[in-house]
This record gives structure tokens, sequence and C-alpha cells, in this order.
């Protein structure tokens, strides 16, 4: 009867433990991780995540203008990938009405990034532009 419930307990907990899923961290450029060509993109929305305020810019040619600054700085991936929350930038990249691509400064499809002062200061800019006020 012990071993039965010892072997139960082996079981329930061999059971319990997830796969581990292997990230690939490499270096990439909001480029690369954009699905499709990011000069495509036709609408950009803003997330104010401190005070949940939106912005939406149609205007192509400023659109064209920020991703061409920010489009080719490489990310380093953090060697940290434990969870993080709160975020005071979010933006989302549509094509048409399609979502293509959602990120905030330190994390594109749920890996988070070094903190890169260009790329920070760029998207920074970018908002206070758009939103009229310092961040």
């Amino acid at each position: 009867m012990k071993r039965a419930i010892i072997v139960a307990i082996l079981l329930l907990v061999m059971g319990c433990q997830g796969k581990t899923e292997t990230i690939d961290l490499k270096p990439i450029t909001l480029a690369e991780a954009y699905p499709g060509d990011i000069s495509e993109v036709g609408r950009v929305e803003l997330l104010d995540g401190s005070t949940g305020e939106r912005k939406t810019i149609k205007d192509r040619q400023k659109i064209q203008h920020w991703i061409g600054q920010i489009k080719d700085i490489q990310l380093t991936p953090d060697i940290n990938q434990e969870g993080r929350t709160g975020f005071i930038f979010g933006i989302s990249l549509y094509k048409g009405e399609e979502m293509k691509l959602g990120f905030i400064p330190n994390q594109i499809h749920h890996i988070y990034y070094e903190s890169n002062p260009e790329f920070e200061e760029r998207i920074r800019s970018f908002f206070e532009e758009q939103f009229g006020r310092n961040y």
C-alpha cells in the first residue's frame, strides 16, 4: 500500500512538471521582428501605460519617418526572462485593419530585451510629440 502511494505521488509530481520551452535568445531589430515588410505599416496606435490614453497615427509620412529611425536598432535579449508588469509605452503597428506587431520598448514577441537608450529615446520622443507632454 505504501508503495502504491509513493508511486502515485511520484507520478503526480512528474505530471506537474511542465515542459520547458526553450527560447532562442538572439539579438533582433524591429524590422526583423515585424512579420512582413515594415514599410507597409499604415497605422500606429500608441498607448500611454501610465494613463491609459491612446493615440492613433495614420499619417504615413510621420509613420515611415519614425519607423525609419528605430527599425534597424539592434536589441539584445535580457538574460533574465522572468515576467514583469507595467509599461509606459505600448505600440501597435497595423497594416490595413490587421495588427501585425504589438510591443513595448523592452519586450517583443514575449521576449524581454535589455534597455537600449537610443531605441527608448526615439520612442519617448515620438510619444512626447504625439501626446504633447513630457515623459
